[in-house]
């Protein structure tokens, strides 16, 4: 868990020896300007002038005349300029150029008047310039519409959780025009110490912004915090959309508490999308955190079949959430092979380059294994490569590997769809067909650029074992079942030990609360199923904020001493919140929305928090209960007013300590 009290403090940094003076790193410094002041030809003002040190060179101070040439050189200048006259009006149209940078500028205009000139400054025609998807020159130039509808302007999502026999989902209000969530944006990058010169390139910004998304190095937008217990904060789970959360940030000026992986790629989503760059959030499922970067998890097990949590280090998320940004990289090759989506992950798990920071790095070098390129290909292409193995410790420490399962690691890769809310499957981007000769060649290229693989060997079994179980409810009972099958023309006897426990998502086990032994006889080419009952009363006492049950079997056959391991990972259901609409909905008039809730559990729900969010300009609604008594029901309205016509989202969320990530949404048309 990280505290706001261990982030780093910030510093001072002294330029002499070094630089003659600090360059531009926010746009939000302004210059005070006179009302008046004497034509001197139209040159950049000195840099005693200018408190971001604006130079025409570096692209922060741009000179453009009603002419074809710019004053400086005698290059054509890259912004064009369109002026229309009609009467006494002259109207100006400015066009940037595809490579500027961007951010906030300023506008000042020189009128000639003789024998001396005048400067006058409006703060109303000041001008925030964006990347821009429908531009071919730039660097983020995607040419399919639809994609651009989807991926800069559509400010509803959904992003995808659960576990890969159980893939859930949960709406997430992105809210990129909400009143200040731009300024937020900026405010963001302003903050990040990005050189003004560096917003040219959408490599550079978007790898700043995955490391002002979390709190550490640099007192960044979010906090992390894995632990369950949320009350210096909000809970992770609680929050609807990112708008709330940059907004606060940027009133306030500290990071805001807590985050998840969902919730650091929901804002970096929104501030990405903001600045015009085609982004969107991706769950990788079954999702690796290689602790020694050998593409391998590794599961140590005691004899006795019972984990060994000395020696298991390395951790496997049921899932995670990252971004991938559209864009071109010519930093990569002269070529655009490696072109188009990149992962970008702004949730800290390991540092780059002395930041908690990742990517952007590209999704086609992945899948072919080319892991020279920058940003921490090697990292990602372990998250969805990796194999897990089985290997049991004696009692001098020894180990030997028992088992290898090398399709388990990014099984599922989802996105939301183009136009829908349904999951879209982009493992194919990711990796070739486990096996294939394709997948061999991959793998090998890996390994020549530093990805050892585990080489040990395991012995062949002649009996499988396998674990299965139902979706289940949380707060219900439910069986186990185990599966052995004797694949030998001998008898088979398996002494078997199945440790039940309660893991975070992040695959990080918390508590073990039930152990079973059994010794099972096998004719030959036998199979037998074996059910293990799980009580509720068993697990809830253990359970935390998107707790899971894992499940291990450790089995040993007494003929020949071979050693079997299987493993599930059961995800718990919880109920889902209800919205509904109470009329027509026309822009400028309230609409009420209420939210239906009952407690199903034989448990009183204490400290409970409620949230609604609609899209646009459409604002937060909170609510606090002290506590739902079992069997209880709840009702809530809020009323909240359209801004614009079209589609729209409402989503609520349900958060207490005993129940995390209880969601819903409305969704509805608003007529002009």
């Amino acid at each position: 868990m990280e505290h706001p009290e261990q982030l780093l403090p910030g510093f001072s940094m002294h330029y002499r020896g070094r630089l003659n003076a600090p360059k531009g790193k926010s746009d939000a410094e302004k210059d005070d300007l006179p009302e008046f002041e004497p034509f001197k030809g139209a040159v950049p003002r000195g840099p005693q002038d200018y408190s971001k040190n604006s130079l025409s060179g570096k692209a922060t101070y741009v000179i453009v005349l009603l002419g074809p040439k710019c004053p400086i050189s005698d290059q054509t200048c890259k912004w064009v300029v369109e002026v229309k006259m009609t009467g006494d009006t002259m109207t100006v149209g400015i066009t940037p150029s595809a490579d500027c940078i961007v951010g906030q500028y300023h506008i000042f205009l020189t009128v000639l008047v003789n024998p001396s000139g005048k400067k006058r400054t409006d703060l109303n025609t000041d001008i925030y310039v964006l990347f821009n998807a429908w531009c071919p020159e730039d660097e983020v130039f995607l040419s399919d519409e639809n994609q651009r509808k989807e991926y800069v302007l559509n400010d509803q999502g959904i992003i995808f959780n659960g576990e890969t026999d159980n893939v859930a989902s949960r709406p997430w209000n992105f809210g990129q025009y909400k009143p200040g969530v731009l300024d937020a944006c900026f405010y963001v990058l302003n903050k990040s110490g990005i050189l003004l010169d560096d917003r040219k390139s959408v490599i550079l910004v978007t790898r700043r912004t995955s490391a002002m998304v979390n709190a550490l190095d640099d007192n960044g937008v979010l906090v992390g915090n894995w632990s369950g217990v949320y009350t210096m904060g909000t809970s992770p789970s609680a929050w609807t959309g990112s708008a709330e959360i940059l907004l606060q940030y940027s009133n306030s000026g500290t990071p805001v508490s807590y985050a998840q992986c969902w919730v650091y790629a929901g804002v970096l989503n929104t501030i990405l999308r903001c600045l015009g760059v085609p982004c969107r959030v991706v769950t990788n499922y079954n999702s690796s955190h290689d602790s020694n970067g050998n593409l391998t998890i590794d599961i140590f097990v005691d004899e006795d079949g019972t984990m060994n949590r000395t020696h298991t280090n390395d951790s496997m998320w049921n899932y995670h959430c990252w971004n991938e940004a559209y864009m071109r990289r010519p930093d990569m090759t002269l070529d655009s092979k490696y072109w188009g989506w990149q992962v970008v992950d702004a949730t800290p798990q390991e540092t780059s380059n002395g930041f908690y920071q990742c990517g952007p790095t590209s999704v086609k070098a992945i899948k072919e294994g080319d892991l020279c390129y920058p940003y921490d290909a090697r990292f990602v292409f372990a998250e969805v490569n990796s194999d897990v193995v089985f290997k049991m410790v004696d009692r001098n420490g020894q180990w030997t590997t028992v088992q290898k399962n090398t399709t388990y690691v990014g099984k599922k890769i989802l996105t939301k769809a183009v136009g829908s809310n349904v999951a879209e499957s982009i493992m194919n981007n990711y990796k070739y067909e486990e096996g294939s000769p394709s997948d061999v060649a991959v793998m090998e290229r890996a390994t020549s650029f530093g990805c050892a693989r585990d080489r040990s060997l395991h012995q062949e079994t002649d009996v499988d074992i396998e674990l299965m179980a139902p979706s289940v409810q949380l707060g219900q009972h439910f069986y186990l079942t185990l599966g052995i099958k004797n694949k030998s023309l001998e008898q088979r006897t398996v002494q078997l030990t199945v440790t039940c426990s309660v893991i975070y998502y992040t695959g990080v086990n918390f508590s073990s609360f039930k152990e079973e032994r059994k010794t099972v006889s096998l004719g030959p080419s036998m199979t037998k199923n074996l059910i293990i009952e799980i009580l509720a009363n068993e697990y809830m006492d253990h359970m935390v904020d998107q707790g899971s049950l894992k499940f291990i079997c450790v089995g040993k056959v007494q003929e020949n001493n071979q050693v079997l391991a299987a493993g599930q990972v059961v995800r718990m259901e919880v109920p889902i919140l209800s919205l509904k609409l109470d009329g027509e909905v026309r822009v400028g008039h309230e609409m009420s929305v209420t939210v239906e809730f009952t407690n199903i559990f034989n448990m009183v729900l204490e400290h409970v928090h409620l949230r609604m969010e609609g899209p646009g300009e459409m604002g937060f609604k909170k609510k606090y209960y002290e506590y739902i008594a079992p069997g209880a029901s709840l009702t809530w309205t809020e009323s909240f007013v359209p801004e614009r016509p079209g589609e729209g989202t409402v989503v609520g969320s349900l958060d207490c300590p005993k129940l995390r990530q209880v969601y819903g949404k409305l969704e509805f048309y608003s007529q002009p």
